[in-house]
């Protein structure tokens, strides 16, 4: 993988990195998603160089503000100092942090970190219902998680600011892993809707 990279993006006439070497890097997008190794923005996305700042999260959860976080300082860096545009927050179908969070996982380490997308899981539970199907309520999480971290990740700083003054969006996204295709939510409808048709 490596050498195919270096042969396309270093020795070939369309090679990119030396030019954002001299020149420096402008990406339009800074992503939240989630660390597991099938929904790799890096992968699904096969994005040139230069394209998003990545930050990866278990579920791809954005815990509430706090100064001096991996997440904070990143955002700050990518919003006041390279002017990113749109904020995306990827989280994904058949996902093992929402399992674990629904299943109770009494790792101490792990459940420390979910604990606070309890929140989101509790608006899943009521929206699904008493009798909701284990499959369906792991959806309505996930949709939920999603949601409740675009919520927390507006109340950063930087990220207010930015709202505020009208420089940048924020994307909640759905990778459905078993159709391959991309959901999006849609405020107007109040759902994630399809914005890819692969079939």
């Amino acid at each position: 993988g490596f050498k195919k990279f270096r042969e396309k993006e270093y020795e070939s006439l369309s090679a990119s990195m030396p030019t954002l070497v001299e020149k420096g890097q402008e990406p339009d997008y800074f992503m939240i998603s989630c660390i597991d190794s099938r929904s790799n923005p890096g992968t699904i996305f096969r994005p040139a160089p230069g394209t998003f700042f990545a930050h990866k999260a278990m579920g791809a959860i954005v815990r509430p503000y706090k100064k001096g976080t991996a997440l904070a300082a990143a955002l700050q860096f990518a919003l006041d100092h390279n002017k990113v545009s749109k904020i995306i927050v990827l989280g994904h179908t058949g996902c093992g942090a929402i399992q674990a969070l629904i299943g109770g996982i009494e790792d101490p380490e792990i459940s420390s970190f979910l604990e606070v997308a309890k929140t989101g899981l509790n608006e899943a539970q009521n929206k699904c219902g008493d009798h909701c199907a284990p499959a369906d309520l792991q959806r309505h999480a996930e949709e939920e998680i999603v949601l409740q971290s675009v919520q927390n990740l507006s109340e950063y700083p930087s990220v207010e600011r930015a709202l505020a003054g009208g420089r940048v969006e924020i994307r909640p996204w759905i990778f459905d892993m078993e159709s391959g295709n991309l959901f999006e939510y849609k405020k107007t409808e109040d759902k994630f809707l399809a914005i890819t048709d692969h079939e």
